[in-house]
This record gives C-alpha cells, structure tokens and sequence, in this order.
C-alpha cells in the first residue's frame, strides 16, 4: 500500500518517461483506488508537511469535495485554504497534534469541526445540501521523507451522527441532573438477595447527609431499615415490595413513606422502582428505583384536605343553618314577611295569623298597602324608612298598622333590605303586635309616676342606690332632712363622708354586706350630719330591690321625738324605782317582823292576810331591782368584769345558792355531766345571777317532785352550760318573743308562779355584754332546755 502512495505521489509531482503499458497499468489501478474511495463513507488522503510549514495534499480522494467543498487538485500543491474550513475553536488543537505527530512519529488522530459551506461558492457544490456542521475524525500514520518532509497516510471519517448523539446524550444527563436536583430525587440500586445497595450523592443531600456520616453502603442500608423509615410505613412499603414481585415486573413498585432526615424531621418519601433482574425461578434479583421527596406535596394536600374538609363542613353547616333557619322562619311567634317592589313574596304562619289571613300561603302576592290607614300612611312610611334601607341599616320602630279585617294594632317593625340578586327592592320585615305590651309600659310609667309622687310626699326618708358608693335616688324627705340638694347628693360617691360619721359608715357597711349574704338585716341607729353641723339620729332600714343583688333601697326615719320620749320614760322608770325601793323594804321588814310573831300572835285570818302583803312586797322588790338592772344595761351604766371562772364551781355553788327555793316547789337540782374544770372569762357575780334566773324559770316550771337536771358540755374551743327542766314546754308563736323585756308565757298548771317578765331579757343582755350566746330548745308537752356559752381559756392562760 505504501508503494503505490509512492507511485502516485511520484506521478504527481515528478515526471518520469514511461511506456504505454505501464501507463494503462497505472490507470487501471487509478481507477480501481478511485471506484474503491467513492464506495467508502470516508475520505482517503495523503497529507504532507515540508520543513519550511508548507503543507498539502498530494492525494485525496472524491469524498474531498463532499467534506470541504474543494477538488483535489485545489490541494495538491497548497492545502492552506483548508483553514478556512475548518471551525477556528479547533485549528489550534488541529496543528498542536500534527506538530506531535511529526517530532514523535505516532499516529495522528484528532477530531474537529467543518464550518457549513454556503451555497452558490465556485468549488461547484450547487444543489448539495451541506449540514449546518459537521464532525469529522482525522486519523493518519506518519512517514517521514528523505527531503526533511513527513507525509501522513490517513482516512478522514464523518462523525457528525455520533457527535451529535454524544451531544444529545450529555445534554439528556445534564437535564436529567437538573431534573433530579430540581426534585431532589435520589437513584438507589439493591441486590435483592445479599441486601447490598447502592445510591447517589443527590439521595444523601436530599436527607441532609453526606457520604461522610456513613461508613459505606451496607452501613446506610441498616440505618434505613432500623431508624430512617417510620415504623407505621414499614408495612404499607413491604405489602408494596410482595405487590410488585408478584406481578413480575408488569407493574412497578410504587409507595409512600416517612423517612428521617439528618436533623430529626419525617418527610415523605415518594419510592418508585422496578426489579431489573430476575432468576429462573422467577425471583427478584436485582432492583433499580428513585426516591423523590415530596415533603411539600404531602403538606400541600394535607392543606387542601383540611380546606376540603372544612368547605364541606361549611357546606353542611350552611345547609343546617338554612334548614334552621327555616324552621325558625316558620314557627316563631314574630310575623315576618320578604317584600320585594312592595309585594309580599314570603310570609310565615305567625304573620298570616297576626294579620288575620288564613294561611301563610294566601299572602303571598299581596300588596303591602293594606297594612296601613291609607296610602298617605304607607307613604309616610315609606319616607321614614327608605332612606335608612338604601344605607344597608337597620330599621327599627312602632307603627299603627291594620289587620286584613280593618282592626288597628301597635307594631313594632324591625327590617333590613337585601341583595337585589332575586328580587328588586326587596327587604325582610319582622312586624310584632304590642298592644298590649304598650298598654302594660303606659300603666306602668302611670304607676310609676304614682310612686314617684308617693316617695316624695313620703313622711319618710327614701334612698335608692347601687353598690356601697353610688346614691341613685332621694326624695324630698330625705333632702329635707339632710339639707343638701338632690343635685349635690346623687352621682358622688363623696356623698357618705359628708352625711356620716366614719363610724357610722362603717356600721352601713357591715349592714350592706349583711344584707348581700343574708337577704336581709336588721335596722341600725346612726346619726345623720345635717349640712349646717348638727347631728339627727335615725333609723336606718336596708332592702335589696327585687331582682337585684347590687341595688338597694334605704328608708331612713327620724327618731329624735322616739329617743327624746325613751329618756323620758327611763329617767321616770328609774326615778319611781328609786323612789319605791326605799319605803318597799321597810313595808317588807315590817311584814317580816309581823309575820314572825314579833308585835304577838295574829289571829289566823291576820296571818294570811300579813303573809299575802309579805309575798307581795318581795315581788314589788324582785320587780323594782329587775328594772334598775335593765335601766342600767340599756344605759350602759351596769359593769361587767372579765375575770376567770370555773363553770364547775359556780354551777355547783349556784345549785346550793338555789337550793331552799327549788325545794319549796318541791324540785331537785341535780348535776349529772360535767368535765372536771371548765374555765372561761366572765363576771362571776353576773354569771350567777344569770344561772340564779335560769335554775328560779326551770324550777317554777317544772313538776313537782321531778328533777332540774344541769350538765356542763365541751363543744370545740366553748364550754356550753345547759339547765333542763320537765314543764310543759314553750309554744311556737311565744319563742321568737322569749328574750324581749315583760313577756311571760300563759301558765297552765295550777301553780302559776310569779314573774316580772324581764328576767330572761335580762339574763340575755348580760351574757351577751360578757361575750357569751345564749338560748334555749323547747318542744311543746316535753320542756325546755336553757344553755348559754363561752370561749375556753386553759388555767396557764387565766393565771
């Protein structure tokens, strides 16, 4: 082969004599090489390089004109035009390796670009239709010549298809990256039967690793199955595996699940993929899938599940509230009506029935006119509520309205107009008869106005008010008695500091809050500061209004005239008690002294008639002493000590004390409970009178012969004395009257037994200025039992 390059080179560029046979050989062989090329889809070519940088073709083949556009005689001598061929990013690679090739002798193999041809040139390429580039691979092997040259032998192929398959393929794998980093999507590939995988670097960034954090694959794998999947998926991701595998291949393995990421977040995973290998028996070998993190499509559609479910929620609830809406529309007891352009195009039962139609039904399609006295009303009605209507507002007010048979009713007339999308000028109307709710408000402000009159003609004094601040309220009886003006007293909460003394306000406050905790409180006494200074004392009574736990009402009474005529009376009480004691013990000793034989011996008759004056006198005393002791209680003058006191003690010294008159009425005194000391603080000479009033009422109410039985109780921190006797008992209507001043009990034994009435009113008072209570249980038929109480105090504290 080399020869015959040499032989056409020799051809071409030397000139030799030869015969005419020779030359019909080298033409047959000219042709043979030439029919050889043209079936080629190459070029053949000799390419020489001279010392000086010369360069040609000496022989190229057909294809040449194909390639470059040029015949090969254009070549032979200067190739230098081929510059202009050939893509200028690629020349200086192009001559980089001829120059390598040359000094090195290798073989010259290099790949560039053919710029397009344009059409029409003068190398006659008309017609031909030439690719807009085209690649082409050059590949030669050098020979080096004796005049310093090197000629190359080469093939010069076209490559554009593969080149632009490579192109195709690279930019199909650039996309498909983009694609995958775009979806976050990693490629795994498993060894189904050793459990070995493997995956890209994009799978690991997906989950916030990197190929560091895992030793290797296995080490990965491991950490997929044990911690990475949520264990609820595991399930739901091997039914999948068992689906596919069953289906041998004809449908792909296809699942969602929950897979950890480096920081300790679930996201979803969507896992596709397909067994690629498969054994003779049918068993996967080797499987091939993606994962793709769909994180944000699951909360999407989570998203748009809760929204779907809220809109069909609100649908529901909006179909109920129509249904509910119109079973209210239909059996509420107010009248209502849509009117649209004046006529009624709904109406419920209530309405026909307020407006005396028969049903509902027969309203529809009436005119509104016949509501009102005459068209002058219903357009008076008209100009007060339009322009309210077409500001989208409420209309509210009392109107004069008929009834389909002509009767007149007060109405009260709530509407609201409404979107135009059914009905033109339309608005809903609620009509309510209040005939007589407006008879019953206009009695009522009568009644009122009575009242009004009433309180501030009242001889009383009259204060309404709210909390313990506020003075809502007065009469004229009050501004009388106060002397400020109604102005000046309602609305300031200063208004107690000028009419009270603080502890008089005081005292309101604690009847005020009784009253909040009881209902009720009984009248208290102060003194109401007159605005010139001076002081009226008053009493003061407290009620909660009905259905009110805030507001009150005061009625405020003057009682100097009462307090002025008490004195009177107590100054006459204590005068005459004074008076009498003094001439009634003398009246008493005498009697004593007759009675005892002194001034001789009294006929029968005369002993009677000196021991009933006697009886008398000591009851004439008891009763004077009885009255000076509640003159002083009510006055305060009476004293009282705090000292200690044994209950036991006293009560056994007050059984002796009480002794010889229990046994005149043939009772017994008798102790039966008791604890061993019992001490309290008290006045023990009080305290014995106390018991001396309790033992005298017990024994005088007792039946003979029957025991006062005394015990002495330990209740809590209090000791409670209690006197028991057999009589008959106190009635219900007498109890609540036991403890006031002069009050005693219809006897109905044969031994009535004399009284002044004050003793147990007395025996209260003094217990209760000691600090103690007092009081009493009784049933009608089985007697009484008395008990007063005290706070204990152990013997290291009353020393």
């Amino acid at each position: 082969m080399t020869e015959k390059h040499e032989l056409t080179a020799a051809a071409i560029t030397t000139p030799v004599l030869i015969d005419a046979a020779e030359l019909e050989q080298l033409r047959r062989s000219h042709a043979l090489l030439s029919n050889f090329s043209r079936c080629l889809p190459g070029m053949f070519y000799q390419f020489r390089r001279y010392p000086d940088g010369r360069f040609c073709f000496p022989y190229t083949s057909e294809a040449v004109l194909q390639f470059f556009g040029l015949r090969a005689e254009e070549l032979q001598n200067d190739a230098s035009i081929l510059f202009s061929k050939i893509h200028p990013d690629d020349i200086p690679a192009l001559t980089t390796a001829v120059r390598h090739s040359a000094e090195t002798m290798t073989v010259w193999r290099c790949e560039y670009r053919i710029l397009p041809q344009q059409s029409g040139n003068q190398s006659g390429t008309e017609g031909h239709a030439a690719p807009a580039e085209r690649w082409v691979l050059g590949d030669s092997t050098p020979e080096a010549q004796p005049d310093g040259s090197v000629l190359w032998h080469g093939y010069l192929s076209d490559i554009t298809a593969r080149k632009q398959a490579e192109q195709q393929l690279l930019a199909a794998e650039r996309q498909s990256r983009l694609v995958l980093k775009a979806s976050n999507q990693g490629l795994y590939d498993i060894n189904l039967t050793t459990g070995e995988g493997h995956f890209n670097h994009d799978y690991l960034q997906m989950l916030g690793y990197t190929p560091d954090d895992f030793a290797d694959n296995a080490s990965f794998w491991r950490y997929f199955w044990s911690e990475g999947v949520h264990p609820d998926d595991i399930g739901r991701m091997q039914q999948a595996y068992r689906t596919h595998f069953k289906s041998h291949g004809e449908s792909d393995y296809i699942v969602e699940f929950r897979q950890k990421n480096k920081a300790g977040e679930w996201r979803w995973i969507l896992s596709q993929g397909c067994v690629v290998e498969w054994d003779n028996n049918g068993r996967a070998l080797r499987m091939l899938g993606t994962h793709v993190d769909i994180t944000d499509r699951k909360q999407t559609e989570s998203i748009l599940q809760q929204n779907q479910e809220q809109l069909e929620t609100s649908n529901n609830r909006y179909k109920e509230l129509a249904r509910e809406l119109e079973i209210l529309i239909t059996n509420t007891p107010v009248g209502i009506m849509f009117v649209s352009d004046g006529v009624i195009v709904r109406a419920n039962k209530a309405l026909a029935e307020l407006c005396h139609f028969p049903d509902a039904a027969m309203m529809i399609g009436v005119q509104t006119t016949f509501l009102y006295r005459d068209m002058d009303d219903y357009r008076a009605f008209g100009q007060q509520v339009i322009p309210v209507l077409l500001k989208d507002e409420l209309v509210e007010l009392e109107w004069r309205l008929r009834r389909a048979t002509g009767e007149p009713f007060t109405a009260r007339v709530v509407g609201r107009a409404l979107p135009n999308e059914r009905y033109q000028r339309c608005a809903v109307w609620m009509v309510e008869d209040i005939t007589e709710q407006r008879r019953t408000l206009d009695s009522l402000r009568q009644s009122e106005h009575r009242l009004q009159r009433l309180m501030n003609h009242s001889l009383i004094g009259i204060v309404q008010g709210r909390g313990s601040k506020y003075l809502l309220d007065v009469n004229n009886m009050f501004v009388q008695l106060s002397g400020y003006t109604r102005e000046e007293l309602l609305g300031n909460e200063t208004s107690w500091t000028c009419l009270l003394s603080e502890s008089d306000q005081l005292l309101c406050r604690q009847s005020y809050t009784a009253l909040l905790e009881h209902g009720s409180t009984a009248p208290v006494e102060i003194m109401l500061i007159h605005r010139d200074g001076h002081q009226i004392p008053m009493l003061v009574g407290l009620s909660l209004l009905e259905n009110s736990r805030a507001e009150w009402v005061a009625f405020i009474m003057d009682i100097s005239e009462r307090l002025r005529m008490t004195q009177l009376k107590t100054e006459f009480i204590s005068v005459v008690s004074h008076e009498l004691r003094t001439p009634l013990t003398s009246i008493r000793g005498s009697l004593s002294l007759l009675e005892s034989g002194v001034a001789g011996q009294l006929s029968e008759q005369g002993k009677h008639l000196v021991k009933i004056a006697h009886n008398n006198s000591k009851r004439l005393i008891t009763l004077v002493n009885d009255i000076l002791d509640m003159d002083k209680l009510a006055s305060g003058k009476m004293t009282f000590k705090s000292e200690p006191v044994d209950l036991v003690a006293l009560v056994h010294n007050a059984i002796e004390a009480n002794l010889t008159y229990a046994s005149s009425l043939k009772v017994r005194l008798v102790l039966r409970q008791h604890p061993p000391s019992a001490w309290i603080m008290a006045d023990y000479d009080r305290l014995m009178q106390v018991m001396a009033n309790l033992l005298s009422n017990a024994a005088k109410f007792s039946d003979e012969g029957s025991n006062v039985h005394l015990q002495i109780w330990t209740c809590g921190n209090r000791y409670r004395v209690e006197v028991c006797d057999t009589g008959p008992g106190i009635t219900l209507e007498f109890q609540n009257r036991l403890f006031e001043p002069f009050t005693q009990a219809d006897g109905t034994n044969t031994r009535q037994q004399g009284g002044t009435g004050l003793g147990l009113s007395i025996t209260k008072v003094m217990v209760e200025k000691m600090h103690g209570n007092i009081g009493f249980d009784s049933e009608v038929g089985k007697g009484s039992t008395f008990w007063f109480e005290f706070d204990s105090h152990s013997n290291q504290q009353l020393v």
